[in-house]
């Protein structure tokens, strides 16, 4: 299945990607940008500190008083496109 946002309509299906996908057997792939100053209210990357798992946060986890932490876009240097 391709899923795409709706502000990424002209995302097309790359089937070198998907190739690799399946090749590899993958539960799950997202695609990953870096982030800009103009990305630093969205969700990023981030690695959990209890079991050190990559997460994908959104604005919305973010605890009170972490905002500034939230939108280091030198320290959370991904996002996910919604690709």
């Amino acid at each position: 299945m391709f899923v795409s946002n709706s502000d990424n309509l002209d995302a097309t299906l790359n089937l070198k990607i998907l190739s690799y996908f399946a090749s590899q057997n993958y539960p799950f792939m997202m695609e990953c940008c870096l982030r800009t100053e103009n990305d630093k209210k969205g969700g990023h990357l981030a690695i959990r500190k209890e079991d050190k798992q990559l997460i994908l946060r959104e604005s919305a986890m973010c605890e009170e008083g972490y905002t500034a932490s939230f939108q280091n876009v030198g320290l959370h240097n991904f996002f996910n496109t919604n690709n």
